[in-house]
């Protein structure tokens, strides 16, 4: 008895591997990119952008060659823009802030060394909302700030997910 509910235990276990293998389920975090963008190049205007870092991570652990200079790469993503707003969403009875929202947009586009467009400028926009206590102030201010930090990851998570299944335009000739 006991040998057989071990051997049904393993036949489901190996169905649900299975099941899941199947449908094209990926590890988060796993990204694969395309050829044309095996080696490419983080460009932006701000020197020790947080966000252009970030995507430099994300490129590397996706198996990308992140190189120094943009005539080495085989596709150059420009970092166009990073827009950060925070709006009240809701006030106390006193008439002071209670909750807040964060966004973060990020513009970007995909160019190859020489300036032609491959993927044009798109946005990702990405919102979170906090609740604001005026008596923590100096917790609050950190949370904040962490929730920036995973807006921006956020974002860059979804750079890269359009990155793995856009196709740069084609070349004219």
């Amino acid at each position: 008895m006991n040998r057989v509910s071990g051997a049904v235990r393993f036949l489901l276990l190996l169905l649900v591997c299975l099941l899941v293998t199947a449908c094209g389920f990926h590890l988060r975090g796993e990204t694969v990119l395309p050829e044309w963008l095996k080696t490419a190049y983080v460009e932006s205007d701000v020197r020790y952008s947080e966000v252009a870092d970030e995507l430099r991570r994300a490129l590397r652990t996706a198996g990308a060659s992140v190189v120094e200079r943009p005539e080495q790469a085989s596709a150059v993503i420009r970092i166009e823009g990073e827009q950060s707003k925070r709006r009240i969403l809701s006030v106390g009875s006193d008439g002071r802030p209670r909750e807040y929202e964060l966004n973060y947009l990020l513009s970007y586009g995909v160019y190859e060394s020489a300036g032609k467009v491959l993927l044009p400028s798109r946005t990702t926009s990405q919102a979170k909302v906090y609740a604001f206590d005026e008596v923590d102030v100096l917790g609050k201010s950190t949370e904040r700030d962490e929730l920036w930090r995973e807006l921006r990851r956020r974002a860059v998570a979804a750079v890269m997910s359009r990155l793995r299944y856009s196709q740069p335009l084609r070349k004219q000739e």
